[in-house]
């Protein structure tokens, strides 16, 4: 096998949750272009629906969407029924549940626990019961989706003039929530590991036009390529990660964030 054939997707299934958050569909088109059958699958049907549609207008049409509330044991084993039943298997699993969470410091207990349900909980059960079946065919590739806050805390100086910005990203569960897939992508990893599978995380920078100018601005001047992430950026990643080219790769996290996280 060459080592570009290595990167090749071709006959695998790929399974990602959550693709209407940042570079959600974009990592789902990018499987889908390196020739995986992509199914998408979220608590949002209209959201799925509307990813399926945006990769189809791109000629990567995904394979399915199936509705899934992620956070319980039930649902999980459910989906993994799903990916038996309707996949007929399963090679790659995408989680982009880390851009979930609230806005503002000031939440209930209850509303916390309700977010750290979904988002944690709910990523522990899921990628137990679809590891279960990476475990049984003895290969597969686990991949979080999270950013670069995971890794280092918000600078309160890129928000001086978009406060707004501010409320979303020093919410009380933002960075504990994403620096978590860090560390379970990790011990996932461990568990998998015995079975030839693997478990990754991407920490990437934020997308180009979907920011302040004014934030942009102040997190490109902090970073040691002067732009920030596009889809092609995370994309790639995303198929290295999924394809055998990094087969002896897991429980690491890849920063794409133009170096802003090596300083």
């Amino acid at each position: 096998m060459s080592v570009l054939d290595r990167f090749s997707l071709k006959g695998k299934k790929a399974l990602v949750y959550a693709p209407q958050f940042e570079f959600g569909t974009d990592v789902a088109s990018g499987l889908a272009e390196a020739g995986a059958q992509v199914w998408l699958c979220g608590e949002d049907k209209a959201a799925l629906d509307a990813a399926a549609a945006e990769m189809a207008a791109a000629g990567v049409p995904a394979a399915g969407v199936h509705e899934y509330h992620q956070g319980t044991e039930e649902a999980a084993q459910a989906l993994a029924a799903f990916v038996k039943s309707e996949m007929g298997g399963l090679d790659v699993y995408v989680d982009n549940g880390a851009q979930q969470h609230m806005t503002g410091w000031v939440h209930s207990y209850e509303e916390i626990c309700r977010s750290f349900e979904r988002a944690q909980l709910g990523l522990m059960l899921t990628v137990k019961n679809l590891g279960t079946i990476l475990a049984e065919q003895g290969s597969g590739s686990v991949i979080f989706l999270t950013d670069y806050t995971a890794l280092v805390g918000c600078d309160v100086h890129n928000y001086k003039d978009c406060p707004e910005e501010f409320e979303k990203d020093f919410s009380v569960d933002n960075s504990y929530i994403k620096g978590s897939y860090v560390n379970y992508a990790r011990q996932a990893a461990g568990y998998l590991g015995e079975a030839n599978c693997r478990c990754n995380a991407i920490a990437f920078g934020p997308k180009a036009g979907t920011k302040p100018e004014s934030f942009n601005e102040a997190f490109i001047k902090h970073s040691h390529i002067r732009h920030l992430a596009s889809a092609e950026d995370v994309k790639g990643i995303a198929v290295f990660l999924a394809s055998d080219a990094s087969a002896f790769i897991t429980g690491t996290t890849i920063p794409v964030d133009g170096g802003y996280t090596a300083k």
